[in-house]
């Protein structure tokens, strides 16, 4: 192992086989590894390469990608792995490229799994992940994402990736990314092209969107009927996306900051007296309800857009809902 680097976080001195991986070479038992691959447990098999009475195998894989699928075969959970950087996006990205690349399947469960929530295939999950938070994970991560996605034939998870990448600049997209480990990434030429067009979906989207709430109207049953004009004022402000209205211009319709604005806007209390109600700001929640519910409605048409958008439309099938 001369002029290479030994992986100390995942390696064991009595270890049986070696796995080299660039400039890092891992000292493993073999025994572990057979456990989840046979493809690895060949290739040990056929290695001509030896130290000692130990085969060597060269892989093409980053020490990362290695490190990290190594560590769920070895059930040692090293330093590096226990960076925050790691938690959310480039750890399980790592083990489901190699874990597949190998047929390991016990191993990819998980972190596909974890991916989906980033990525997943019905609207309410989207919701749920962008409003707890994504954890770490980065915007230009989509570009990785994309390719990875790709790579495994992990096409499901391909739409809400192509989403998110064209929430990014065009110069980002052109020039690409790199992982955690410092690889490159970038994605092919047929991609950005796709990702452009997707762009250009997305805006038309949002365009018909803000044309839409355009015909939001004060509801028959309002609350407040009574009092001078009701919640007219207030429905006629919602519908007019000034501001509100930006990110359907930039192209990310499924934005909820509209909705949120929505919320803000309901007030639902009961007045009795019209000098009460002269200080109410917000409409009641007859008037909101519906509009909440159209826009949610706009949302959901985007949504059920995004496999056509992606290209994988008859690849996911119903796999996609809300």
């Amino acid at each position: 192992m001369t002029n290479l680097q030994e992986d100390t976080d995942v390696s064991f001195p009595d270890g049986n086989a070696f796995i080299v991986a660039q400039n890092v070479f891992f000292r493993i038992h073999r025994s572990l590894v057979a456990r989840h691959s046979p493809l690895l447990t060949e290739a040990f098999i056929t290695s001509t390469e030896r130290v000692g009475q130990c085969p060597v195998l060269r892989v093409t894989d980053t020490p990362y990608d290695m490190r990290q699928v190594l560590c769920v075969i070895t059930a040692v959970y090293c330093r590096r792995q226990q960076k925050p950087a790691d938690t959310a996006f480039s750890a399980p990205a790592a083990r489901l490229r190699a874990g597949a690349k190998y047929k390991m399947e016990d191993l990819v469960d998980d972190p596909r799994a974890r991916l989906r929530t980033l990525f997943p295939t019905s609207l309410a999950k989207w919701d749920e992940n962008e409003t707890e938070g994504r954890h770490g994970f980065e915007n230009t991560d989509a570009i990785e994402a994309l390719n990875l996605f790709r790579e495994v034939g992990q096409l499901d998870m391909v739409p809400a990736a192509v989403y998110r990448c064209a929430q990014l600049d065009d110069a980002v997209l052109r020039a690409g990314t790199t992982r955690a480990d410092g690889t490159p990434e970038r994605l092919s030429t047929a991609d950005i092209e796709l990702v452009r067009q997707a762009k250009k979906r997305l805006r038309a989207h949002g365009a018909e969107m803000i044309e839409e709430c355009r015909e939001f109207e004060w509801s028959e049953n309002c609350s407040y009927k009574w009092a001078c004009d009701g919640c007219y004022d207030v429905v006629c402000e919602l519908s007019i996306l000034d501001e509100e209205g930006q990110e359907l211009r930039d192209g990310d319709p499924l934005c909820r900051r509209y909705l949120d604005i929505v919320d803000e806007r309901e007030d639902g209390r009961e007045y009795r007296l019209r000098e009460d109600f002269m200080d109410c700001m917000g409409a009641c929640s007859n008037c909101i309800e519906p509009i909440r519910e159209q826009f949610e409605e706009m949302r959901e048409r985007v949504w059920a857009d995004l496999p056509a958008i992606a290209g994988v439309e008859k690849e996911v099938g119903n796999q996609w809902g809300f």
